[in-house]
């Protein structure tokens, strides 16, 4: 799984422009990572839940859904 969350990063985030200093990454990462990956973007290995919904127990609904 941490295989596929880098190759994601750098697909995303890296590799789209590039960066002047370590800060601006540092930066962009934390918020890539806080704003978009942990709350809008689904993952297949939480039943397509984010990870923020995983957390808040969607996980029980979505299982009682199926």
């Amino acid at each position: 799984m941490a295989e596929s969350f880098f190759a994601t990063y750098k697909k995303e985030l890296i590799h789209t422009r590039p960066w002047p200093d370590l800060k601006s990454v540092t930066k962009a990462t934390f918020e890539w990572i806080e704003m978009y990956y942990n709350h809008t973007r689904r993952h297949s290995t939480l039943g397509y839940l984010t990870p923020h919904e995983y957390e808040l127990g969607f996980r029980h609904i979505h299982e009682l859904a199926a």
